[in-house]
This record gives C-alpha cells, structure tokens and sequence, in this order.
C-alpha cells in the first residue's frame, strides 16, 4: 500500500506526529480500514454524512443530477438552486428570502464579513466583526484574499 503520509499534508496537525486511519470503505454509521477493522463514525465525516454512508436515496439522488449537471458556479442559475432558495425561503423565520451560495466555509465565511462590512458600513475592526476576526484570522482563511482584520 502506498503510504497515505508521503503525498499528503494533513489539516491541523504536525506533520511527523500524524498517523492517519486508513479508510477502505463505509456503510450507515461505519467505516472499515483495509484490513477489515470497523468503526462507529462519531462524527459522521465531520458532519457531512449526517444520513449516513451510502444511504441509496442520496446515491441515486448524486447520480441522477451529476448526469445532469455535475457543477455550476455559484454565480450561475440552476433549477436546483432555485427550489433550495424556495425552501429555505419557506422553513426560515421572519421575510428572509434571499440567500448567498458559496463552493465552502471560507469564501462564506470571507463574504459574510464583506456583507456585513457593506450593510453596516463599518471597514474596520468592531464589535461582530472583530468577534470573527479573532475567531477565524489564521483558520480557513486562504491566502492572498481579504482577511478580517483587514491585513
């Protein structure tokens, strides 16, 4: 097997301490290493697979949109996009019925600054914003982009 360190840098942790669990396959609530070694997925892939692995509904449901449309901008319009809008539209409190869809955590997490920077008008480090500073300055913040302290 080739070794899952060699080409790999891993997220949060030093480098030479990291000793991975190699994982071969899943299923509902559990992952299996190669060598047959199951698993509970406490935490369910970091909370991507809250259904579980391999639920067939949500396989059928990839299958049939990737023979669709695999992708799209999020500065693009699809069908898809606009019944989710409609549900969270319908399911969230008060009138918002309007939405922002990003590819991940920070360019959502770089925009709601920049939304926030924009409605209240304030370009420096206040209240909220400097809350989120301290909180994700340095953490999924990609380089060369805005950051919240306005570095």
């Amino acid at each position: 097997m080739i070794s899952p360190r060699k080409h790999t840098l891993f997220e949060w942790s030093a480098q030479s301490k990291v000793d991975p669990i190699p994982v071969a396959r899943a299923k509902g609530i559990y992952f299996w290493t190669p060598e047959g070694k199951r698993f509970i997925d406490f935490n369910s892939q970091l909370m991507s697979v809250n259904i579980g692995h391999g639920d067939e509904r949500v396989i059928r449901a990839i299958a049939e949109q990737a023979s669709v449309l695999a992708y799209a901008n999020p500065f693009m319009a699809t069908e898809p996009r606009a019944r989710l809008g409609a549900k969270l539209a319908e399911i969230t409190p008060g009138d918002i019925d309007t939405f922002f869809f990003t590819n991940g955590g920070a360019e959502a997490n770089e925009n709601a600054i920049k939304i926030a920077r924009f409605f209240t008008g304030r370009h420096k480090d206040y209240g909220a914003l400097s809350f989120v500073s301290r909180c994700y300055c340095g953490r999924d913040q990609p380089y060369g982009r805005s950051s919240p302290m306005g570095r």
